[in-house]
């Protein structure tokens, strides 16, 4: 890994070499948590989220073919960060339907900083005029944007009601 990022290119690769890094710790993690999904709806979502994960890894490879880089290990402290914390509060949530308003909580908290980050990295590479990297970089920000709305619909329509429920016994 570079210690100095000398020009937005190196800036951009090195974006990138984070969101690889997350997308393959997300491979991991998440569906470890699907034993712990009581929604249909959510575990469907989830399962789906790991496909992507695996498709976006796929794209970020070729990404970094165009940029004559490649992802040479950095990790992404953010995405680790955020990953303990969810295991944190999905530890201490005793009810199912509660886990599941949270874990869609943490979901969207990752999906956020992804959303941020590959939009970052999309204005990069239009200022670099890297035609092909922005194509897919806006394919992955676009899939990053529907889970988000997904998983809000899912929360709002079903899983929050259930949480709030208890609330009220």
């Amino acid at each position: 890994m570079k210690t100095t990022l000398n020009n937005l290119n190196e800036t951009l690769a090195y974006l990138l070499e984070g969101m690889y890094d997350a997308e393959k710790k997300l491979l991991k993690v998440v569906p470890d948590c699907l034993h712990l999904v009581t929604s249909r709806a959510l575990k469907s979502e989830i399962k789906k989220y790991v496909e992507s994960a695996a498709d976006k890894r796929i794209k970020l490879k070729r990404i970094f073919s165009y940029l004559l880089a490649g992802p040479f290990g950095r990790k992404n402290k953010v995405i680790d960060r955020m990953l303990k914390e969810a295991g944190n509060i999905l530890k201490f949530t005793s009810s199912p339907e509660v886990k599941d308003a949270m874990l869609i909580g943490c979901l969207q908290a990752i999906n956020h900083h992804k959303i941020s980050v590959y939009g970052t990295a999309k204005a990069f590479s239009v200022e670099l005029e890297l035609q092909a990297v922005t194509d897919l970089l806006a394919e992955v920000l676009e899939w990053e944007k529907e889970t988000d709305q997904t998983l809000t619909k899912i929360a709002l329509n079903e899983v929050n009601s259930k949480a709030a429920a208890l609330t009220l016994v």
